[in-house]
């Protein structure tokens, strides 16, 4: 949850099954279709029951966020925020598992050669952070070393 009382890490649009654009009025209507459906009042097996009050819970979340425009607007920021850094984290990691491109059961050369040059970009780095480890023990065991010769 953050401080404004929501979990921008769900996406209430898909829970109340509305568009980002959709208006008050149509939010409106899509919860209360939703809790007519799934109030937990209507169901008499108590595990059914139990998952009924959940979604009904998530269902009064997403609808108290999305109908105070307020929080609407601090949701949608919350969003636009997670969207670009997923945006980012994909440009300089490449595609996760479901953005590569298969070709009749194989990647695509153009997936391949991302990957490699990716992977090459990712040993580099771990080869310079591990030298430069490396020269920091080095250092630090030669002043170490130094000390004890001094005292």
């Amino acid at each position: 949850m953050s401080a404004n009382g929501f979990d921008p890490t769900l996406d209430y649009y898909r829970v109340l099954g509305v568009p980002v654009t959709a208006t008050a009025e149509e939010i409106r209507y899509a919860y209360r279709e939703l809790m007519r459906r799934c109030h937990p009042d209507r169901v008499r097996d108590p595990d059914q029951r139990r998952i009924a009050e959940e979604r009904a819970k998530l269902l009064n979340v997403a609808y108290a966020v999305l109908s105070d425009p307020v929080q609407r607007r601090a949701y949608d920021e919350q969003l636009r925020q997670r969207a670009v850094a997923e945006f980012l984290f994909q440009r300089y990691t490449g595609p996760g598992p479901t953005g590569t491109r298969m070709m009749s059961g194989r990647r695509s050369r153009a997936s391949l050669t991302y990957d490699l040059a990716a992977f090459v970009q990712l040993l580099a780095v771990t080869v310079i952070f591990v030298a430069a480890l490396v020269l920091l023990l080095l250092a630090s065991s030669a002043v170490s070393e130094l000390f004890a010769a001094v005292s």
